[in-house]
């Protein structure tokens, strides 16, 4: 299997899981969760699982001196706390498809740091790329019906962080990685990220999730969030860096929109206008059509 191959299996794997997670959202939603009681138990259950699982698998990766314990928790904090909160607000106070919209802005993101920090000339096919990906969510996200919704600032600024969050969470540990492995790095801001939401928390309500209700369901959902949607996802995404650019990881992860657009159908009944449709196509097309061409043509390079 090829590098490309293996990167964009996992940035697949981590954007279709991120796209699933909302069905499982709504159910916590349902038992009394804020979209800070969620984002704390996506951080803790993602790095209380990740470090029982590296403790047993390679207890190295838990090795951290002072200094990488501060930056990986800073990381974790920003990158995932500030990022999952800063969403939360943005799409409370504009459109959901305007928050949607500045959440994919992250390809840009990623694409100007990787020019300033790594160096990387941004070739003219990731920009048209990125720019067709971004239409797509446009469409998929029905960007055209918020028209006439009200926008304010605090909104705008926190859509845009959240973009930025995203990026972030690709490019830190790769910027990072000649110090400390990326799985060090994910683990502690995990950990860091759940520290930081803490304060923000209520407690009462998910000790009643565990108490109270349909506990095994509400158990099976806090998994499914943390572990799957959060842990798994991450780490899928951020190794996907190993075997492809940061930029064709940002591209890729634009399939989440996609994927929840087809959850938003087939599990909540909700319609699809054609123009979304037709969006679902371009992100599709736009985000892995280049990817597998170029797959295409390391077999054929090879064969010949």
């Amino acid at each position: 299997m090829s590098n490309k191959l293996k990167g964009l299996i996992l940035v697949v794997l981590g954007a279709s899981l991120w796209g699933v997670m909302g069905i499982f959202v709504r159910e916590l939603s349902a038992i009394g969760y804020s979209s800070f009681d969620t984002s704390f138990i996506r951080c803790l259950c993602a790095g209380v699982v990740f470090f029982i699982l590296k403790a047993v698998q390679n207890p190295s990766i838990l090795k951290i001196n002072l200094k990488g314990l501060i930056i990986s928790c800073l990381y974790g904090m920003v990158a995932y706390g500030l990022s999952f909160t800063s969403y939360s607000i943005s799409v409370q106070r504009i459109p959901i498809a305007v928050a949607t919209v500045l959440m994919f802005m992250s390809p840009i993101w990623v694409a100007l740091l990787g020019q300033i920090i790594f160096k990387e000339k941004l070739r003219k096919d990731k920009v048209i790329t990125i720019f067709i990906c971004i239409l797509g969510g446009a469409m998929v996200s029905n960007l055209v019906g918020a028209k006439g919704e009200s926008l304010d600032l605090l909104g705008i600024f926190a859509g845009t962080f959240n973009g930025f969050g995203v990026a972030l969470q690709i490019l830190v540990p790769r910027y990072f990685s000649d110090r400390y492995q990326r799985d060090t790095m994910l683990l502690y801001g995990f950990l860091g990220a759940a520290v930081g939401l803490a304060f923000f928390t209520d407690f009462a309500v998910i000790g009643a999730s565990f108490t109270q209700g349909n506990i095994h369901l509400n158990m099976f959902n806090i998994f499914v969030v943390g572990v799957l949607c959060t842990m798994v996802a991450n780490v899928a995404v951020v190794k996907s860096t190993l075997y492809i650019d940061s930029t064709t990881t940002s591209i890729l992860s634009a399939l989440e929109v996609v994927v929840g657009a087809v959850v938003g159908i087939l599990v909540f009944h909700e319609h699809m206008m054609v123009l979304q449709g037709i969006g679902a196509c371009i992100v599709v097309a736009g985000a892995l059509g280049p990817t597998l061409l170029d797959i295409a043509r390391e077999k054929k390079t090879a064969s010949t």
